[in-house]
């Protein structure tokens, strides 16, 4: 018999941050993501996400053994941006039974329900600012850092439970040097004063202040998107600055004012993937410490850039820049994600400089 629970206690909470790991363990193909992170985004005393909005973990057990968690989230920010009333279902992962993930959607569906919500959304864990979607082309590709990973299985199980495919979102492969052709691409000359400049780590705040701004402008128009709170931001931030290089990071500015950044990050999964457990200690710690430089593949996050800027075609600079410094470091590869599937302009973009589509992630929906 499966049963679902709320988690209710610190060793269910123990339990559900652990379950990936366990489910994970004999899967070659998985890299462990930090083990101490995962713990800091599911933790409601520090996360300040959770304190905001309404929330219930679930646990699937089966004779005493944890077989499947999913998170059931009341967005409130979303909500409010598009006077909906949705429910966001994350941190989905089960063991390949359908009577397990059936039950997991029922008892979010439930909570949902029981919340005055009208359609499931997900998986987003927990938002559109942070992972988003599951897998379902490009299983042979290894995954870059910060993405989600699952099995091929999970897609089977989302449709056999009526969940229907909402939106797709692309990742793209391509070398360093292809970031060199975009301002051909786009046929763009400057006509203005546009400076580029990395951060001040020693100004941490109040440089990302500047990066808060720009983010919650930029995207405005992006489907999905509503503005991220300055609290949920800075934990994100927070947690980027121990890993980021700043060098990878450019800030543009026209006549001394922001107008956009690129936010690139070493692939840290190559070196994750030596840390099977997730786990800093006792040797994961020299591993991230020591190998860094060894790094060779970099994922471009986002770039963004205020709307009164747009038309200025300030990546054609930024991504140049990129790869010069790219190049410096010794970066090969990089990959671009996400791509939303109506973003036709930087689909193209990509496809012209040589990338390659290396995985699609779906969101799935459902009426409640």
């Amino acid at each position: 018999m499966i049963v679902i629970r709320p988690v209710s206690s610190s060793s269910d909470h123990s339990k559900f941050v652990a379950f990936p790991y366990k489910l994970n363990q004999n899967n070659q193909d998985w890299i462990p993501p930090l083990f101490l992170s995962q713990s800091g985004i599911l933790n409601p005393k520090k996360n300040p996400f959770w304190q905001r909005n309404h929330h219930c973990f679930f646990l699937a057990m089966q004779n005493g053994v944890c077989v499947g968690r999913i998170a059931a989230i009341i967005p409130e920010e979303h909500n409010r941006f598009f006077d909906s009333r949705d429910g966001f279902f994350g941190f989905l992962e089960a063991v390949n039974d359908s009577g397990v993930f059936h039950q997991l959607f029922e008892a979010a569906e439930q909570f949902l329900k029981e919340e005055k919500c009208n359609r499931i959304i997900g998986p987003l864990n927990p938002t559109i600012h942070h992972e988003l979607g599951v897998i379902v082309d490009g299983f042979d590709q290894p995954s870059y850092y910060m993405l989600p990973q699952n099995p091929a299985y999970y897609g089977s199980h989302f449709a056999r439970h009526g969940y229907m495919k909402l939106r797709d979102f692309y990742s793209y492969k391509m070398k360093v040097n292809g970031f060199q052709q975009i301002p051909e691409i786009l046929r763009w000359k400057p006509n203005v004063n546009i400076t580029i400049r990395h951060p001040r780590m020693n100004d941490f705040e109040n440089e990302l202040k500047i990066f808060f701004d720009i983010y919650n402008d930029a995207f405005l128009d992006h489907w999905g998107f509503f503005p991220i709170s300055w609290n949920d931001f800075y934990y994100l931030a927070k947690d980027l600055k121990l890993i980021l290089d700043p060098e990878l990071v450019l800030i543009a500015e026209v006549l001394g004012q922001p107008a956009g950044f690129l936010l690139a990050l070493p692939n840290l999964n190559e070196l994750l993937a030596k840390i099977k457990n997730g786990r800093l200690f006792p040797f994961g710690f020299y591993t991230l410490l020591f190998k860094r430089k060894t790094i060779k593949t970099l994922r471009v996050i986002t770039v963004a850039v205020k709307k009164k800027y747009q038309p200025l075609g300030i990546g054609s600079i930024l991504y140049p820049a990129l790869a010069r410094k790219a190049f410096e470091k010794g970066f090969t590869e990089a990959e671009l994600s996400w791509v939303v599937e109506d973003n036709t302009a930087m689909k193209k973009i990509a496809l012209r400089v040589g990338a390659k589509c290396n995985k699609t992630y779906r969101l799935y929906t459902g009426a409640l």
